[in-house]
Parts: C-alpha cells; sequence; structure tokens
C-alpha cells in the first residue's frame, strides 16, 4: 500500500511540474522583455528589437519634432540633451535643466554631428522614421542605441507616444495623453462626418519653400485634411513637399490655401500678392490662412496635431462650430501637456 502510495504521489508532483512548465506566459510582438533586472527590450516603429536600459535619464530627440512634443507632453522633457532636442516648444518653454541640456550641440541636419552626439552622453536616442536609414546605422555603429519613431497618420503617432512611455516609464501618462486627443478628434469627427463628399472643401497645403511646394498625399497633411472634412488636391502626388508648377495649382481651383509649417520663408500677403495665383477663387476671397502655430507647428507628426485638425475644420466650417473657442481649447491642452497655456507661451492663432 505504502508503495503504490508512493509511486503516486511522484506522478502527482511530475504532472504539477509539467504544468507549470507549461503555463508559462506568452510575450507578444509589443511586450517589452527583459533580459535583466537592468534593461527592458522593446520593438520601434520600424520593427527592430531594441534593448534599453531601465531608468532613463538621458535621451536625445535628435532631428526629431515629434520626439520633443511627446517628451514635453509625457513630463519627460527634463531628459532631453543638447540644444537639437528642444525644438521651437523648448525654447518657448525655457524649462529643461540645463544642466542636461549644457555642451555641444549635435546639429539640426539630416547627417548627426556623431562626435557632438557622443559628448551628450544619450542613453538612447529618438530618431524619425523619415531620416535616411544610413543615419540611423552609422548613430548605431558609433555604439549609441537608436529607437525610431514616426507619426505620419494620428495612429503611427500614438504608437509612437505608447513607445516612448514605455522606454521613459510613463505609460498611465501616455494613455492620458492619447486619451485627450481623441477626445478632440470626436468633437472634429462628430460635426463633419455629415457633410456632403461634393461640399467638401479643396484645400492645397504650401509649405517650407515656396507657395508651389505642396503636401503630398503620403503626407500627415493629408490626413489631417480628411479628418478635418476636407481634400488635399495634392493628394495623388508622392513623397515629401514635391514641387509644382502654377498652371498646376491653376488646374487643382483650390477653394482654400494653407501655408503650413515653414521658417517664415514666405507668409499669407506673398501668397495674395502672387500674380500666377491671382485668378484663384482662394485669391481673389482671401481665403488664404496660415496653420499656427509660432511656438510648435501644428501641423508637424506628432499627436498634437489634433490641434491642427480642430483649427482647420473650425476654419473650413465656422458654422459648424460656432461654439468652439480656439484659443480655449489650445489653453487647456497646453496648460495640460507642457505645464503653460498657449496664451502664457505666446501662441498665436
Amino acid at each position: 500500500m505504502r508503495r503504490k502510495l508512493t509511486v503516486l504521489l511522484c506522478l502527482i508532483m511530475v504532472l504539477m511540474s509539467l504544468t507549470a512548465c507549461g503555463t508559462a506566459p506568452m510575450v507578444s510582438k509589443n511586450t517589452p522583455t527583459s533580459l535583466d533586472n537592468t534593461t527592458i527590450t522593446v520593438t520601434d516603429q520600424l520593427g527592430r528589437q531594441v534593448t534599453i536600459p531601465r531608468n532613463i535619464e538621458r535621451v536625445s530627440a535628435w532631428e526629431t519634432h515629434i520626439g520633443v512634443h511627446i517628451a514635453y507632453a509625457l513630463g519627460q522633457q527634463d531628459k532631453l540633451v543638447g540644444e537639437a532636442s528642444l525644438g521651437m516648444l523648448g525654447k518657448v518653454l525655457g524649462s529643461v535643466q540645463r544642466k542636461n541640456a549644457m555642451g555641444t550641440d549635435a546639429g539640426r541636419s539630416h547627417t548627426p554631428n556623431l562626435e557632438n552626439l557622443l559628448a551628450l552622453k544619450p542613453q538612447v536616442i529618438f530618431c524619425e522614421v523619415s531620416l535616411d536609414g544610413s543615419s540611423i546605422r552609422q548613430i548605431e555603429d558609433a555604439g549609441l542605441t537608436v529607437v525610431a519613431i514616426k507619426g505620419e497618420t494620428i495612429e503611427e503617432g500614438y504608437e509612437a507616444v505608447r513607445l516612448m512611455a514605455k522606454v521613459l516609464g510613463c505609460e498611465a501618462r501616455g494613455e492620458e495623453y492619447i486619451n485627450d486627443c481623441e477626445k478632440l478628434l470626436h468633437l472634429v469627427e462628430d460635426r463633419v462626418s455629415g457633410i456632403p463628399v461634393e461640399q467638401r472643401m479643396r484645400v492645397m497645403v504650401s509649405g517650407d519653400r515656396s507657395v508651389f511646394s505642396v503636401a503630398s498625399g503620403q503626407m500627415l497633411q493629408t490626413y489631417i485634411l480628411k479628418k478635418a472634412g476636407a481634400y488635399n488636391v495634392a493628394e495623388d502626388l508622392p513623397g515629401r513637399w514635391p514641387v509644382v508648377s502654377p498652371e498646376q495649382v491653376i488646374q487643382w481651383r483650390p477653394d482654400v490655401i494653407l501655408r503650413g509649417s515653414s521658417w517664415e520663408v514666405f507668409g499669407m500677403q506673398d501668397i495674395l500678392d502672387n500674380p500666377q495665383l491671382s485668378t484663384l477663387t482662394a485669391v481673389k476671397e482671401k481665403r488664404v490662412y496660415v496653420i499656427p502655430s509660432n511656438i510648435g507647428w501644428w501641423d508637424f507628426p506628432a499627436p498634437h496635431c489634433v490641434l491642427g485638425i480642430v483649427w482647420i475644420a473650425k476654419t473650413l466650417y465656422p458654422e459648424r462650430f460656432a461654439d468652439v473657442n480656439m484659443t480655449e481649447v489650445a489653453d487647456e491642452y497646453y496648460q495640460k501637456f507642457f505645464g503653460r497655456s498657449f496664451t502664457a507661451l505666446g501662441g498665436k492663432l
């Protein structure tokens, strides 16, 4: 009897051991895995597995507008190093710890200054996917860790937020940021969804080089216009900011021209005064507008482009947004995620 009992107990122990092994938790592609207690591994937006330290303290958002804005929105701006990581918003806020931002700069070109990047000693560098892939490889070959991010749609922007929040250890804040962006999107969608296709505004977005440098169908601006209930006349064009002829613009006959993000190379009056565009209804009726803002572009990849969506929708269809005060919307958004209101920072619509 004792022998049978002993055999039975052994069988039970073996079965329990096998069951424990068979129920090990599965790890999804988007769940960080731990090599040890000091590192985690994440999947960036190029689909690469990247191992990074836990408790990141020094971050570079080199040559990436989206990375800077997300870092601020997550409350992680004090970890940014190097002046190139500050961007327009960072310079306006002026709240980055100077002990981190001091030192030589990595530059603002698509060719990294590796010597300066190394001097900044970032633990991780967030690089926009639009960068030349060889530049990313060049940075990694120098021994630096790169996490690729992108945001040519709001969904990609949300993915970038979640990725950066995971790397920086502030996931709850990331979800809060995304939820607030979604509320603004729904505000617009509820009001423009009923506009018939044939009544939707035909819009051309001019870029940073000239009025004839336009946002193509592969760019975030096309997505923004669709969400705002409009149509990009250059939707069929590929590339980034392709240059078109005056004749092409006349053929498109845009109802509205928007001057997008630029370094003030040209302004609204330059468009209105351009003799090559004088026959356009948009010019004759002065339906030419500049997308905000002077403290951080609202049509650039980053979830804060939802502000641009609200502004464009209100500009194109004012009767549907008569109760929406754009300044108040921007003030609340900036106060919550950047620590000071849009108005207090000197923002202009």
